[in-house]
């Protein structure tokens, strides 16, 4: 009995020992693109024994058999794996949607998303690359709540970017740029295949630490970097083939006939004369949009190579773009070069470098569109195949052949952009770190027009040849030091940065040109070669310096009460030396209501933060030299000296502005609030928030008498307040449902209200915009939009002469005596019995009263689909392409289906006669609606099998289709309800934009 008891005691310790046994686990930890995931902890659950895994994602660690391994890293739900025996065990982590801890970058240091008090957003890699465009501004469109992006459809130009609404009149309403510390004003250089990330600082809390450079926000772009990883190449390309997304119909031959015919019987209404055209002598049918734009391709390829060591990393990468342009004899061709590397040379220095180069060419179009637009119809663009058809000797009035101009205008464009950077971090002390960065921003472009000797017609033509070129550069740079100081104590943590920025903006260009310049080949091509009489030249430049002091504090407590302060001292030679300093502070308090403990028993909710912040920006984007007195003799007065018939004259230099010598720059103040929450185990994403944002002293064109003795008719000052307010909301929804299965949606939707909201005293109202005939479209108030339009009220379209008759005043007197039926009937609006620019009334602007975009994507095995939308509402457009007649122009096919051309046929559409002039002038006729809803871009994509990759030694594989714009959907009579360019007081104004291409896309992405 004895030694059956020894017996049981020996099999049970030894089944003890077995459970306890100790296995080498190894395995590979992945993403869902089976990329290896560096740095991921792994740890026995309940113990201290763990470790990390490789540049590769491989790890090995001791375990007992029957242990828990829990794998965890940042961005990605941690996942716990019973070992059961085993000895390889590969995980792949699910990437989480939504990550507080993530590290994003806010200017001049970083923050985790948890601990954030302003108005931030990031738009990642992943989000940029799933539009398959060539301009990085393209892909903000939608993204972000808050920003209106009006797009260009010509080739290498960039879009036109706003940040909640308008908040400035005569200055640069475009935010700031920052690319790897370096500041630029335009970013459609950049490959979007190489950006990493973007941050979007909307609000003055955030960006104040930008200071005089953040009024109109702050966009700050970190380029693909290095990563500790072995070597890894991916490659990404697309072909595209791009159409004209809404081509506008023009009216055929007959129609223009028709038209050109009831203008002259309404001009023998009017006391004038001429010959009808014969329509039986016009056989041709131009439609002169299908001369001048075709289908064209484009395509960009990017190949990228990144990778680390135990002590550096580099990123290197290389793209190419090359896009035709929908009109003729319009193409781009970009090429992009990065690189970057950083080293840890030991525990207490760092360093690091970057550089960007960037080659363009572009063949630019002339204003082809506009003459196409007007062209007649009713003549071909050849007589044969040599000689282009003259319309001036038809009769039609003096018209350009837009065929010919596609032949002989000959425009070429092309640069060089250098982006570099050099970096220092010391770190003496845990916790404390000095940091020194230098960044250079050099570009050139020139610019090259000939016009060979032709002969069109009388008034197209060159008779000697004439070559003018032009080139600017711009060379900057900045050199930033800050130190930083972050520690945790128990419950507390601060992070203290401080700083100093030197920068210096120098640009400078220089033009000429001369004739009789002859061509042989691209060689020949130059200014000596031309006529020495002929040759002019001009030149400009502009020098800006500043310096800056900065400071930011961060504090929380326990996690949940957060502040953030910064302060800002920025000093510009902008401006006079009485008004070169400013100060720019800001405050941000974040209440994380869910780490409360009173919060614990909610759960579907698992982060809830409330957040307000005030912040005051400066704006110095202001007209150069605008509080200096410029003399100089162009167009100056001229003396007379001598006797009439042999007189001399003399070249005077005049005064051509007054000047207010204080002039200072526009102060931005705001206020936000914001609501920032997680659900329903981190699938469900809500922001919320409000801001006030108002612009003091902001500069505002004082009118001049005319006595004043200068060639200008106003001077500008800081005398106007201008006041931005809105709403901004975005939700998105996560959920991976199996393996293998898994959607997302999500949207936005803000909301604008911009007015001047006061103006100093003996400040006047000022109009702005070109309507032709003289007239200008918009006027900027009290209490009303920037640049908004100011038109007379249509009130039908007068039948016959007994209405003209008998729209009278209240005295009885005609209102509009030199009417003819088919003219505009306008609104006396002030019953003085006459109609001119007092009776115009505020008829909306440009600027959206309503953005809002949405998104959805879906992942089934292999397969994957996504499409995105947006659209604007409560905008208006000023059809200036339709008032820009002066004779026998052609009409669009709405206008010419839907005019007055008889008693009863229409109360809406005038007739086709000018009326003098008066039925084009500003009025709401040509004041559209500029609200839009498009499907920006659809896709669909596979990702090949592991094993098939595998053979073909890459790592992943991903081919797809897409579409981008196939559907926009707006009532505007034009090419595209986005109209780019412009100043504030003249956005919207359609003078014939660059259409908007849909584009069909196959492209694939590799690694390996």
């Amino acid at each position: 009995m004895k030694k059956l008891r020894l017996i049981m005691l020996f099999i049970l310790a030894a089944a003890g020992l077995s459970a306890q046994e100790q296995l080498t686990v190894r395995g590979r930890v992945t993403d869902a693109a089976n990329d290896g995931i560096p740095g991921t902890t792994v740890m026995v659950r309940g113990t201290q024994q763990g470790t990390i895994t490789d540049l590769n994602g491989d790890y090995e660690i001791e375990a007992p058999s029957d242990a828990v391994l829990v794998f965890s890293f940042i961005g990605y739900r941690t996942e716990e794996v019973g070992v059961a025996g085993r000895s390889t065990i590969n995980i792949q982590l699910e990437e989480m949607a939504f990550d507080m801890d993530e590290v994003v970058v806010i200017g001049y240091g970083t923050a985790a998303v948890k601990d954030l008090t302003g108005s931030v957003s990031v738009i990642k890699a992943d989000d940029i690359n799933r539009q398959p465009v060539p301009n990085i501004g393209q892909a903000l469109q939608g993204k972000v709540s808050g920003i209106q992006v009006s797009n260009n459809g010509a080739p290498g130009t960039a879009p036109t970017i706003r940040i909640r609404g308008l908040g400035t009149v005569r200055s640069d309403a475009s935010p700031l740029f920052v690319v790897d510390d370096v500041y630029v004003d335009d970013i459609s250089f950049l490959s979007p295949q190489q950006i990493e990330s973007i941050t979007v600082l909307k609000d003055a809390s955030s960006a104040a630490i930008y200071g005089v450079r953040a009024a109109n926000g702050v966009i700050i772009i970190t380029t693909k970097g290095g990563k500790f990883q072995s070597p890894k190449f991916n490659y990404s390309g697309y072909v595209g083939i791009q159409q004209v997304s809404n081509l506008l119909d023009l009216a055929n031959t007959q129609q223009y006939i028709t038209l050109v015919n009831e203008k002259i019987a309404v001009g023998e209404d009017r006391g004038t004369a001429s010959t009808p055209f014969d329509p039986s002598l016009y056989t041709a049918d131009t439609d002169w949009f299908e001369e001048v734009l075709n289908p064209a391709t484009i395509q960009n390829h990017n190949i990228g190579i990144t990778g680390g060591g135990e002590n550096s990393t580099y990123y290197y990468g290389l793209g190419i773009t090359s896009q035709e342009g929908l009109v003729k004899n319009n193409d781009y061709t970009r090429i992009n070069l990065r690189g970057t590397s950083d080293v840890t040379v030991n525990r207490f220095l760092s360093a690091g470098y970057g550089i960007t180069l960037n080659a363009w060419k572009s063949d630019n179009a002339a204003n082809v569109l506009g003459q196409a637009f007007i062209a007649p119809p009713a003549f071909d663009p050849m007589v044969d195949a040599d000689t282009f058809t003259d319309p001036v000797s038809l009769g039609f009035g003096n018209f350009a052949n837009p065929a010919a101009t596609i032949e002989y205008y000959n425009n070429v464009s092309q640069g060089l952009n250098t982006l570099a950077n050099v970096h220092a971090q010391i770190t003496p002390v845990e916790n404390l770190s000095f940091r020194s960065s230098f960044t250079f921003d050099g570009s050139y472009a020139e610019n090259r027009n000939y016009s060979p000797e032709y002969w069109v017609s009388v008034t197209q033509n060159d008779t000697i040849t004439h070559l003018s070129k032009s080139n600017s550069q711009e060379l900057n740079y900045t050199f930033d030091n800050t130190v930083t100081y972050d520690k945790s104590f128990g419950e507390h943590q601060v992070k203290v940065m401080g700083g100093l920025s030197f920068v210096q903006f120098r640009r400078q260009g220089l033009s000429a040109s001369t004739s009789r310049v002859p061509y042989f080949s691209e060689a020949t091509l130059y200014l000596n070669n031309g006529s020495i009489e002929d040759l002019s030249a001009g030149d400009y430049g502009s020098l800006i310096r500043s310096n800056s002091y900065f400071g930011r504090l961060f504090y929380s407590f326990r996690e949940r009460y957060l502040l953030t302060a910064t302060f800002r001292r920025d000093g510009s030679s902008t401006f006079p030396g009485e008004k070169r300093w400013g100060n720019f502070p800001s405050l941000g308090l974040g209440w994380v209501v869910s780490q409360e403990d009173f919060f614990g028993g909610i759960s579907s909710i698992d982060f809830l933060k409330v957040k307000a912040s005030w912040g005051i920006l400066g704006n110095n984007q202001v007209p150069q030299n605008a509080y200096t007195v410029i003399v100089n003799n162009w167009g100056g007065y001229s003396v007379v000296y001598g006797p009439y018939g042999s007189s001399t004259i003399h070249q005077g230099a005049s005064i051509t502005s007054l000047v207010e010598p204080l002039l200072r720059w526009e102060i931005v103040e705001e206020y936000d609030l914001g609501i920032e929450s997680l659900m329903l185990d981190y699938r469900l994403n809500l922001e919320i928030g409000m801001y006030r944002r108002m612009t003091r002293a902001a500069i505002f064109p004082v009118p001049l008498i005319g006595t004043a003795g200068t060639s200008g008719s106003s001077y500008l000052d800081n005398n106007a307040d201008i006041l931005n307010t809105g709403v901004e909301l975005s939700a998105s929804w996560n959920n991976q449902i199996s393996e293998r299965l898994s959607y997302n949606v999500g949207g936005n939707v803000s909301f604008n209200h911009n007015k001047v909201f006061d103006l100093e005293p003996g400040t006047l109202p000022f109009y702005d915009a070109n309507a032709f005939n003289g007239a200008l479209a918009t006027y900027t108030q009290k209490g009303h939009p920037i640049g908004e339009f100011y038109v007379l009220e249509v009130d039908g379209v007068f039948q016959n002469f007994d209405e003209v008759n008998n729209y009278t005043s209240g005295e009885g007197d005609p209102i509009m005596p030199d009417a003819v039926p088919g003219d505009f009937r306008y609104v006396d609006q002030n019953e003085d019995g006459i109609i001119d620019d007092r009776d115009r009334i505020p008829y909306g602007s440009y600027t959206p009263k309503v953005l809002y975009s949405f998104n959805m994507g879906v992942n089934v095995g292999l397969f994957d689909f996504s499409i995105e939308m947006h659209g604007v509402g409560g905008n208006k457009i000023y059809n200036a392409k339709r008032a820009n007649r002066f004779g026998n122009e052609n009409y669009d096919a709405d206008f010419a289906g839907n005019r007055w051309h008889g008693e009863g046929t229409s109360d809406t559409y005038p007739s086709a006669d000018l009326a003098g002039g008066k039925n084009i002038y500003p009025n709401t006729f040509l004041v559209e609606s500029g609200a839009y809803f498009r499907i920006r871009n659809v896709q669909a994509g596979y990702t090949l099998p592991a094993r098939l990759t595998e053979r073909l030694t890459g790592e992943r594989i991903r081919v797809y289709l897409s579409a981008q714009n196939p559907l926009t959907l707006f009532s505007y009579n034009g090419f595209s309800p986005e109209i780019p360019g412009g100043s504030p007081s003249t956005a919207g104004m359609d003078y014939g934009v660059y259409p908007l291409s849909r584009i069909t896309n196959v492209g694939i992405t590799m690694d390996f």
